[in-house]
């Protein structure tokens, strides 16, 4: 790696916070968060697929990743 993780010890204090908005259609106001654990997903699959793509001249792509719009863009690039 070209840059150093930081460390706990190197991290600034935080200051938590909770912010609570109730849901208007269901009957206790809860929400799912089913969704939460997924947002970071798409990005960072996004960086690996263009990062893999790079040395072959591929540098933006548009998600969703297909096989033929990743093998389109392999072909653009290599003319």
């Amino acid at each position: 790696m070209d840059y150093a993780v930081p460390h706990a010890d190197q991290l600034p204090n935080f200051e938590l916070d909770h912010t609570t908005t109730p849901s208007p259609g269901t009957p206790h106001g809860v929400k799912g968060v089913g969704e939460a654990g997924t947002t970071g997903s798409p990005p960072a699959i996004a960086n690996a697929v263009l990062d893999a793509l790079r040395p072959l001249g591929v540098t933006a792509l548009d998600m969703p990743f297909t096989a033929e719009k990743i093998w389109r863009a392999i072909r653009v690039a290599s003319v």
